[in-house]
């Protein structure tokens, strides 16, 4: 669905707006539903000196024995044969023999040209500087494949079949099993990958009488005055239903809750700062101008009569840099701080589950920063096909991890045997990923495991990609009924 919103109407000719009220149920976040605050962290008890190997260790113990079941239904052990050749299981990469078809399970790493590389700038010095950040892991020049590895605590193996690791993603941090045949010392012929048997899912609600929907905008960007965007002054009239037709406020009338999914605020331009010499700036020197906050204060405030608002943080906001962000500070919502994690204004993290009132649909979403990075890591004729962001996150939802590259190549937090990213007790109902260059949605069903099982209910999740709204102007709206999403456009020209 389109509406058009032409700036020189807006400008010149004006706009007749309704003097009826918007009637409009609005709809709040579940209190204290159990995943409430699953990315939430106490300032006190954060420790940064960690090491990363226990993040790791609790990862592939927990989605190891998951591999094992749904590649056990599919292959079997010494019981089962592929083109006439028994297909046996293997306990450790080191324990894999020449010309055997088997299977293993384990972690996969990708080696890449362009991969930020730690030790390297220990070594030049720069350790103490924020890096930049590639546009790409791989060797966009090159149409050579990124060096895809299977390792264990035993030792590692490089998979060979650059059609299959094109049709199949694999990226650094992913447990999964593989099948193939050892061609030389250290490479292995892939020829088929199982994933970690899903975990469970809450049963679908009985739709609701009242039609309802949620919108979802990210990146609006706002910097300052001089560049404010009309195309955002058209939002807030849009979502308040004081323009376009009567259809169009009907359709508004439905829209119950905005959640606002990252880069809300834009950064300067750290190249325009002579003092500038990484991504922080100098010491003394904000990332954001005071215009900025002001403009994000003011859409909050003129929004917020109109429905509920979630606020999540993204890369570009004013939030810590590691994943899990957590919520941004009260200080910043000036304008609404009596309302700040009240029912009408609730301040989020990235990532976050998220529960209506009522509803009992599970969400899951982010600020887009896991499915950009995942996108680094593919070569240019993949990274930008038409479905890629589709196909990441599919993926993201068949490896049970939602952040399978951080830390590798996400900052994240150093937690201490635990991954808030993996799905260890449940899969959403709907999946979310903000920030991308275009709208998408799709809806996939998978299987709780490779066996068919009458009494286990398949996991249906839909998958929304949230485009950014100061390049596309677009938002996304979401019927909680039928789980059918559509992006609106507002157009300034």
């Amino acid at each position: 669905m389109g509406v058009e919103m032409l700036a020189d109407n807006y400008a010149n000719k004006g706009l007749t707006i309704s003097s009826d009220v918007l009637e409009r149920k609005c709809l709040k976040l579940a209190e204290n539903y159990d995943k409430s605050n699953a990315f939430e962290m106490e300032d006190y008890s954060r420790k940064y000196e960690g090491q990363f190997f226990s993040m790791y260790q609790y990862r592939y113990g927990i989605l190891k024995e998951r591999v094992l079941q749904n590649a056990m239904a599919r292959w079997g052990d010494g019981k089962k044969k592929i083109d006439g050749q028994v297909v046996i299981k293997k306990d450790k990469i080191l324990d894999i023999s020449s010309g055997q078809l088997c299977w293993v399970v384990g972690t996969i790493y990708t080696e890449m040209k362009n991969k930020l590389n730690i030790l390297q700038d220990v070594e030049m010095g720069v350790d103490d500087v924020l890096p930049e950040i590639p546009e790409s892991y791989v060797d966009q020049e090159s149409d050579e494949m990124p060096i895809v590895m299977i390792e264990d605590e035993s030792g590692r193996a490089v998979l060979h079949n650059d059609d299959f690791l094109k049709k199949n993603i694999l990226v650094t941090g992913c447990i999964v099993a593989i099948l193939g045949i050892e061609i030389q010392a250290g490479i292995f012929e892939i020829m088929d990958v199982v994933y970690p048997a899903m975990s469970p899912q809450k049963p679908l609600p009985p739709p609701s009488d009242q039609p309802r929907k949620i919108a979802f905008v990210s990146g609006l960007n706002l910097r300052d005055y001089a560049n404010s965007e009309l195309s955002v002054e058209l939002l807030k009239q849009y979502l308040a239903g004081e323009l376009g037709s009567d259809a169009d406020k009907e359709y508004v009338a439905q829209i119950s809750h905005l959640v606002m999914a990252g880069d809300s605020i834009s950064c300067i331009n750290t190249s325009d700062n002579d003092n500038s010499n990484n991504n922080y700036g100098s010491k003394n020197t904000s990332k954001f101008s005071p215009e900025s906050l002001e403009l994000f204060d003011q859409f909050i405030q003129s929004v917020l009569p109109s429905m509920p608002i979630s606020v999540m943080p993204g890369l570009n906001d004013p939030a810590e840099i590691c994943l899990p962000q957590q919520k941004m500070h009260r200080s910043i919502f000036h304008k609404s701080k009596q309302y700040v994690n009240s029912p009408s204004l609730r301040i989020l993290t990235n990532p976050a589950w998220i529960e209506f009132e009522n509803s009992g649909l599970r969400f899951l979403g982010t600020s887009g920063q896991n499915i950009s990075d995942i996108r680094k890591y593919l070569t240019k004729d993949i990274a930008t096909s038409a479905d890629i962001d589709m196909r990441i996150m599919e993926n993201t939802v068949k490896w049970q991890n939602i952040v399978p590259t951080a830390p590798d190549t996400l900052y994240c937090y150093p937690f201490d045997n635990s991954d808030p990213f993996t799905l260890v007790t449940e899969t959403p109902h709907v999946y979310f990923a903000a920030n991308q260059s275009s709208f998408s949605c799709k809806t996939i069903t998978l299987p709780h495991t490779e066996q068919s099982n009458k009494n286990t209910q398949d996991s249906t999740v839909t998958l929304i990609t949230i485009p950014c709204f100061s390049t596309t102007g677009q938002i996304v709206v979401l019927d909680l009924q039928s789980l059918t999403c559509e992006a609106i456009s507002i157009f300034a020209t």
